[in-house]
């Protein structure tokens, strides 16, 4: 994978080679991220992924075209019950982007929730009850994402799909919003795999 650089607040923070990091939106308490034998542990603060806009901590990489993203969140901190912690595809960098997040939540289940419009209102669909441990995915198929859970990682159930339309490269990672802005949720992540679709070559 190319390695994206960004100016400001992102930094590399002892990631692998390809990945960056930082806070998205205006959160109260600074977030990190470090990995160490292919275990992310990503702290985030952050009202909330939700509404018009979002505050919470990204790991991520560019991603041409189609692909997917897939991790197994092994613990997620009880900060509240709506600690957010899971994959994501997102458009931008910017708080009100167009996103796509399969989430684990210390005390509400699992869920897709996703922005359609930028700054426009987010949806979700819940994926039943659960917590970490717990498989999710993220897919981009042209203008479908489509998230879905497990309990093995390698069959696995659908929770939704939802039709964005997203500029061709976008960012694709892990993420963590305390949903107590100015505490900060610690989330491990383990078994992480961002896979691009190859194009099928004109016949």
């Amino acid at each position: 994978f190319a390695l994206v650089l960004t100016a400001g607040a992102a930094s590399a923070q002892s990631l692998p080679s390809g990945w960056s990091t930082k806070d998205i939106g205006a959160v109260a308490a600074a977030g990190s991220a470090t990995s160490v034998n292919g275990i992310f542990t990503v702290a985030g603060s952050g009202a909330d992924v939700w509404g018009t806009a979002d505050e919470f901590r990204f790991v991520y990489q560019p991603l041409a075209g189609d692909g997917s993203i897939v991790a197994r969140v092994d613990t997620v901190d009880n900060v509240n019950e709506w600690v957010k912690a899971g994959v994501m595809m997102r458009e931008t960098l910017n708080a009100n982007s167009k996103h796509a997040f399969m989430i684990v939540s210390p005390g509400k289940g699992l869920a897709f929730q996703r922005r359609g419009s930028t700054g426009g209102d987010s949806s979700h669909t819940t994926g039943g009850s659960g917590a970490a441990p717990s498989w999710v995915k993220v897919t981009r198929v042209g203008g479908t994402f489509s998230a879905y859970k497990s309990t093995d990682g390698s069959s696995w159930t659908k929770v939704g799909s939802h039709s964005i339309t997203m500029t061709s490269t976008i960012y694709v990672g892990l993420a963590v919003s305390s949903h107590v802005d100015g505490t900060l949720a610690d989330a491990a992540f383990s078994n992480v795999a961002i896979t691009p679709t190859a194009a099928v070559p004109p016949q």
